[in-house]
């Protein structure tokens, strides 16, 4: 047992290492002696979740530059982008 969580660098607990054996003791049983033999899962930190991917794509160019008047109907368009759907 303890050469197949040598093996692993630290990284088996008591389920992997019970399926990396193969037999039919009891998980209480491993975790007792891996607790006897003072082995214990190294068990990785969590990672704080963010969901920033960076830029995807250029921010398109500011056509409008804030002059929202327009000299004709249907020249400029405009949305609230919170609002648009999209397809």
């Amino acid at each position: 047992m303890a050469r197949a969580f040598a093996d692993s660098r630290g990284r088996y607990g008591y389920r992997r290492v019970k399926a990396a054996l193969g037999t039919g003791v009891s998980e209480k049983v491993i975790r007792r002696i891996m607790h006897e033999d003072g082995l214990v899962a190294r068990v990785p930190g969590r990672r704080r979740y963010s969901s920033y991917e960076g830029e995807v794509t250029p921010a398109p160019d500011n056509l409008v530059d804030r002059d929202f008047t327009a000299p004709a109907p249907n020249v400029k368009w405009l949305t609230d982008i919170t609002r648009d759907q999209g397809p």
